[in-house]
């Protein structure tokens, strides 16, 4: 398997990136925004919602630094599919929020300088289980920053939901909106941070429903009413 930060590596999460980056383009119209400056570099812990197994490509193919990914480690169960994950630089995390050998590994990464990608969630939320609806997040977000000592970005993903339906990817070409928000540095306690963290979510769907005009039927849905939906509807 390779080491974080050899050639090979990067190559290979290069060429991915820029695939999907190009197979997005092709098959969903991308909207990108930002609310405050990203750093090019340093510790950063990457926070956005989930709501389709297609986020982490998406968010970053179209995210300006390399994100180390913490994939849920039933992805890994494969070989070829933990080697393929491994040289994105991804790792394996227990979706439990007490996998301390994950949480090891992403503060090593961490105070390494690199940016490690994070879903607060644990797993896919829309509606009242999502954290944009001010649902609880999974535990570990705060004490990873302050373990890592890095600040966290909140991100918000609304659209990535609809590719669930696989006739949107020819027909409709289906919206995908990425909107990222403050830093919030890895200060106080674990409970005031992990509380910042969590009104973020909102204020940033709110923020990207005035940029870009979505409607209720933009906002996210589970999977399974994705693929119910008829994608010839206005």
């Amino acid at each position: 398997m390779f080491a974080v930060g050899q050639p090979g590596q990067h190559a290979f999460h290069a060429l991915a990136r820029a695939a999907f980056r190009g197979l997005l383009r092709l098959t969903a119209r991308v909207h990108l925004g930002h609310l405050a400056p990203i750093p090019a570099r340093g510790p950063l812990l990457l926070a956005p919602n989930h709501i389709s197994h297609f986020d982490p490509p998406a968010v970053g193919s179209f995210f300006p630094r390399h994100v180390d990914w913490m994939a849920m480690e039933e992805l890994f169960r494969d070989p070829r599919s933990a080697r393929a994950l491994a040289l994105t630089g991804a790792f394996p995390v227990h979706r439990d929020g007490t996998d301390r050998t994950a949480l090891r590994t992403a503060a090593r990464r961490l105070r390494d300088g690199r940016c490690v990608g994070i879903f607060p969630e644990g797993g896919l939320r829309a509606g009242e289980t999502s954290i944009l609806n001010r649902a609880p997040m999974r535990p570990g977000v705060a004490a990873l920053a302050q373990l890592g000592n890095a600040p966290i970005l909140p991100a918000v993903i609304l659209g990535t939901d609809r590719l669930y339906h696989r006739r949107n990817w020819r027909l409709r070409r289906p919206p995908v909106w990425i909107l990222t928000g403050h830093l919030i540095p890895p200060t106080g306690s674990r409970e005031d941070l992990a509380a910042r963290l969590a009104a973020a979510y909102p204020e940033l769907q709110a923020a990207a429903i005035a940029r870009w005009n979505l409607q209720p039927a933009d906002l996210p849905q589970t999977p399974q009413t994705r693929k119910g939906e008829d994608p010839y509807a206005p």
